[in-house]
């Protein structure tokens, strides 16, 4: 007789999660049965995913409303949804805003805000959770650089930032191993989002064309590298940058059709 598999019953904390990546984590992450955080620095967005999840899955799923460069909002979150689960196994750091500009054009204010949230953002929320997924035994901590840090034209302060989470999570997996915390980013590349398609048409079809699989990234294409991090069977997985770009970094620079 084959015996049946205990209900999944992990608990994540998801940064960013009202975006087009987050929502697509939050959805698959939920789907697998995980108890989820979802937090954003909109309330209003956080409410509607919360009650799509819950929807769509019947997951148990809290909306947590956080100011990512305020440690002490992080906190609050963090706490609130370990109090909520008992817990914290896994920490998905998605959160990120895009503020490109010529670098003799772009305006030291929006450098640093850049920063803030897309590294800074991450190293609070990392620290807030890891007394928890200490706790776990088998803490995940996962996080969302970017194809971008191999260099993308416009995108210094991004491209910096992302480049930054990568080798902050490889500092951190070699702290954390001993404590049973695996730590690993995942870089995607052109993903369709409502971020991603607010560039111009003429870019978004240039950036198409240079992708070798011949389509652009889902969200549900990032979720599934997520949820393979997540799961016991990557507890030999850490340090590592796993690339979800169809192909486009190792395919060269964008062609122009010249």
């Amino acid at each position: 007789m084959t015996a049946v598999a205990e209900p999944l019953s992990r608990s994540a904390f998801i940064t960013g999660a009202a975006g087009g990546i987050g929502r697509g984590i939050a959805l698959h992450l939920a789907a697998q049965g995980y108890r989820l955080a979802v937090s954003d620095i909109s309330e209003a967005a956080l409410d509607q995913l919360a009650e799509d999840v819950g929807t769509a899955c019947d997951a148990d799923t809290v909306g947590l409303q956080a100011d990512l460069s305020d440690r002490a909002s992080v906190g609050r979150a963090v706490n609130a949804a370990v109090d909520r689960f008992g817990g914290l196994d896994v920490l998905v750091n998605c959160a990120g805003i895009l503020q490109d500009a010529r670098i003799e054009k772009m305006a030291a204010v929006t450098f640093r805000s850049v920063l803030e949230v897309n590294l800074v953002g991450m190293l609070n929320t990392t620290e807030a959770a890891l007394p928890a997924l200490r706790t776990s035994g088998s803490g995940r901590v996962i996080s969302l650089t970017s194809r971008a840090w191999l260099g993308n034209f416009g995108s210094t302060n991004y491209a910096t930032s992302k480049g930054a989470i990568a080798g902050v999570s490889r500092s951190l997996a070699l702290s954390l191993a001993g404590d049973g915390v695996t730590v690993n980013c995942i870089a995607p590349g052109f993903i369709e989002t409502p971020m991603s398609n607010s560039m111009p048409d003429e870019i978004i079809e240039r950036v198409r064309q240079s992708i070798p699989v011949g389509r652009a990234g889902r969200p549900s294409d990032v979720a599934r590298a997520v949820a393979f991090l997540a799961a016991a069977e990557a507890d030999y997985v850490t340090g590592q940058t796993i690339t979800v770009c169809g192909g486009r970094s190792i395919s060269g620079s964008m062609r122009t059709g010249k």
